[in-house]
């Protein structure tokens, strides 16, 4: 009779483990943002943005808009300063004026 296999461990699993491990180990779970100086002014922006392709083409969808604008909230909380935006990404830029001004701005938002 054969053994079963054990299960797998799914990325996602992973990733997840990953994430609670600087809270088990009694750590900071959330640090400053990793930056680098942009060359021709020597401003420090983070290295992660927010990309507003395809997640932020909500159109006037009140539940849509209202979810972009607690992403960026998050984004901001985190010390997020960059979103990527285009006007071939739909009604993006629409969604992030107005989640701007749900919020009232966003200082530095670069």
């Amino acid at each position: 009779m054969e053994e079963p296999l054990p299960p797998r461990l799914s990325r996602r699993s992973l990733l997840g483990s990953l994430a609670a491990a600087p809270a088990l180990a009694g750590l900071p779970a959330r640090a400053e943002p990793v930056t680098r100086s942009i060359p021709s002014t020597g401003e420090a922006m983070p290295v992660v943005g927010l990309g507003t392709w395809i997640t932020f083409n909500v159109g006037e969808d009140p539940l849509g808009l209202d979810a972009c604008t607690e992403v960026m909230r998050a984004f901001f909380a985190a010390g997020g300063r960059m979103i990527d935006s285009s006007p071939m990404y739909g009604s993006s830029e629409a969604v992030i004026g107005h989640g701007l001004d749900r919020l009232g701005g966003a200082p530095g938002l670069f």
